[in-house]
């Protein structure tokens, strides 16, 4: 009897607690993650992103993953999409999953120590006081052992994390300046402050991503391969998807394809679900007319992320020069509800009307795209080639 009562409190600790106590932890880091940003929030309960073998629930913007074996739910991961905040916010974001634990941890306290139970259940609590306890000093407690992710990169505890943190507290004030630009889509600007920052010597990983994803916003190519280079030379081994998905992004502004497109299949080797960086590698193969390995890359980017509007817009390109005309003006004209500001879907319009010899009509898409961005690659080709069919 007595091995069976254990057996039943080790099902408890395992299957109930432990997973509960895990919740915990992530939505502490989660609801303030809701609260200081204005972009998704994910949450995985028994792995570290594999959202694969689990199951999805989903409240606004905030998702969760759960693992489909209990038994793996004493590990999670919280994931914000919002990739700019200031530090202040992520020393918050950090600290909360580790004092929800602490929060937890001492209610039940109260209750093991100053109400009346009976033993069967103070048992519980305590082996559910223990794990709180637990979450809470294996998170504050910085460690040098990374945590292995499942897309193959690395993070630190919280309080690890925390540290690193508190040393950009040193980092000029140029830098959350620039942070500030760039989350208010003010590219140039948070661009000019970024280079101060490395100026004056503070040469941070982040520094160096923030300043090349500025310059690719502002379609400054040459500075963006510049920045890329110096990144490179001092940080190339903990490069992570994101950094190749850049580089393959700066590559193919170049032209130099084929190159660009090993960066990508490196981006998508390190995270399988990087949407972006197989929405770039299809518009890259669009690039070089391979238009059906393009259409594998944009369904599996749509796949991953749902309402990709540049991904609807490319694969409506690839399909209208594999001759679906009809189903490529299905997808921009898709793509072009969900944003009507992109020089990319107003082209690739132009080329549809451009393919059935409507000339006028391809040539006002071709410079309604130029009215919105005068630097659409490949635009003023599509232009000069309209105007030589139509004698202008």
């Amino acid at each position: 009897m007595l091995f069976v009562y254990y057996i039943v409190f080790l099902f408890l600790f395992s299957v109930i607690l432990r997973p509960f106590t895990t919740l915990i932890h992530e939505l502490g880091h989660g609801i303030p993650a809701l609260l200081l940003t204005d972009k998704k929030v994910t949450l995985y309960l028994g792995s570290y992103g594999d959202p694969m073998e689990s199951f999805k629930v989903v409240f606004g913007r905030l998702e969760l993953f759960f693992n489909k074996k209990p038994f793996n739910w004493n590990i999670g991961l919280c994931v914000i999409e919002q990739q700019t905040l200031s530090i202040n916010k992520q020393i918050l974001i950090d600290l909360m999953g580790p004092l929800a634990s602490l929060a937890l941890s001492l209610v039940l306290s109260y209750f093991i120590f100053f109400v009346d139970l009976n033993d069967h259940i103070l048992v519980i609590l305590a082996l559910f006081n223990i794990s709180t306890y637990y979450d809470f000093y294996i998170n504050i407690v910085p460690s040098s052992k990374p945590i292995e992710l499942h897309n193959g990169t690395a993070v630190y505890n919280d309080g690890r994390q925390i540290l690193d943190l508190l040393k950009f507290k040193k980092a000029p004030k140029e830098y959350s300046v620039g942070a500030e630009h760039y989350n208010n889509k003010d590219y140039s600007l948070a661009a000019a402050s970024f280079e101060k920052v490395l100026h004056k010597g503070y040469s941070e990983p982040i520094i160096y991503q923030l300043l090349v994803s500025a310059y690719l916003q502002i379609k400054d190519n040459d500075n963006a391969l510049r920045v890329n280079d110096l990144y490179t030379i001092k940080f190339s081994e903990t490069f992570d998807s994101n950094d190749y998905t850049n580089m393959g992004l700066i590559k193919s502004f170049s032209g130099v394809y084929e190159e660009a497109i090993k960066d990508y299949n490196k981006a998508i080797e390190l995270d399988a679900n990087n949407s972006l960086a197989y929405n770039n590698r299809g518009y890259t193969y669009n690039v070089i007319e391979d238009y059906e390995s393009a259409i594998k890359d944009f369904e599996k980017a749509i796949t991953l992320e749902e309402n990709f509007a540049y991904a609807l817009n490319n694969r409506g390109f690839a399909k209208i020069k594999l001759g679906f005309k009809e189903e490529g003006l299905a997808d921009l004209e898709e793509s072009m509800n969900l944003d009507g500001t992109n020089s990319y879907c107003y082209m690739n319009f132009g080329v549809y009307h451009y393919d059935n010899k409507e000339y006028r009509k391809a040539l006002e898409y071709f410079e309604k795209a130029k009215e919105l961005d005068t630097t659409t690659y490949l635009l003023d080709g599509f232009i000069q080639k309209t105007k030589e069919k139509l004698d202008l």
